[in-house]
């Protein structure tokens, strides 16, 4: 599929596509598990943190902040309605380290925002917190090649048909990068838009899904091979 001149903006997801992000969630997990080792097995601890989470994400949305919540809310299960000194300064620990993290661009990312930058309206459309995702988009160093950067409440059909007429585009003139198939992929062609799937290979369970059999996906291995589509 040839993209050349059909689009004048793109969109990329943040989180896994420009940096480092899910491992970090995993890392924290393990943590969590070994904190927890007493009361449960690592699978039992996982399995409550999931649905922990998935509980909390309608109410709190995306972000450490949310996972903070789902893990306390954990830990007070498995402690019986009581949270232990050491449990909560350790759930506390985790969750500091998970905000505060080093930010790791992704390998390909810099080189092929360079070759865009000034063909395209370059754009980030992430979803989450709007405080930490700003604050990330401002530390990676990558602010230089977007026009901005924007927050969504979450990425489904409605929020993608409000981000094009945000940015008085319609539908067919969506072009979207990520990896996220559940997010990133199946709503921006479901409403006429074309993606581009930049795999990872740490994925987050809540954002799982089969990807949808559309001529409007093109699927890579690395963003810089995004470059021979586009350019």
């Amino acid at each position: 599929m040839d993209l050349k001149r059909k689009y004048t903006h793109i969109f990329f997801d943040a989180d896994d596509t420009l940096w480092e992000n899910e491992q970090y969630f995993r890392d924290a997990e393990v943590k969590f598990t070994e904190l927890l080792a007493d009361y449960t097995s690592p699978e039992g601890v996982q399995q409550l943190l999931w649905q922990k989470q998935e509980e909390n994400i309608p109410l709190f949305g995306y972000g450490s902040k949310t996972y903070m919540i789902g893990m306390a809310d954990a830990a007070l299960d498995l402690c019986g309605g009581h949270l232990p000194d050491r449990i909560y300064y350790g759930v506390k620990r985790i969750i500091t380290d998970l905000a505060f993290h080093e930010l790791e661009i992704i390998d390909g990312v810099k080189e092929t925002l360079e070759a865009l930058q000034g063909h395209y309206r370059l754009i980030v459309a992430t979803k989450g917190d709007l405080t930490e995702q700003m604050a990330k988009y401002r530390k990676s160093g990558l602010a230089r090649y977007f026009h901005h950067c924007e927050v969504m409440e979450n990425k489904n059909e409605m929020n993608y048909l409000e981000l094009c007429d945000k940015n008085d585009l319609v539908p067919s003139e969506l072009l979207m990068i990520g990896n996220s198939v559940k997010s990133d992929i199946a709503p921006v062609v479901a409403i006429g838009g074309t993606a581009i799937h930049t795999p990872h290979d740490v994925v987050w369970v809540h954002e799982m899904m089969d990807m949808p059999e559309n001529d409007r996906i093109i699927e890579v291995q690395n963003i810089r091979e995004v470059l021979p589509y586009l350019l």
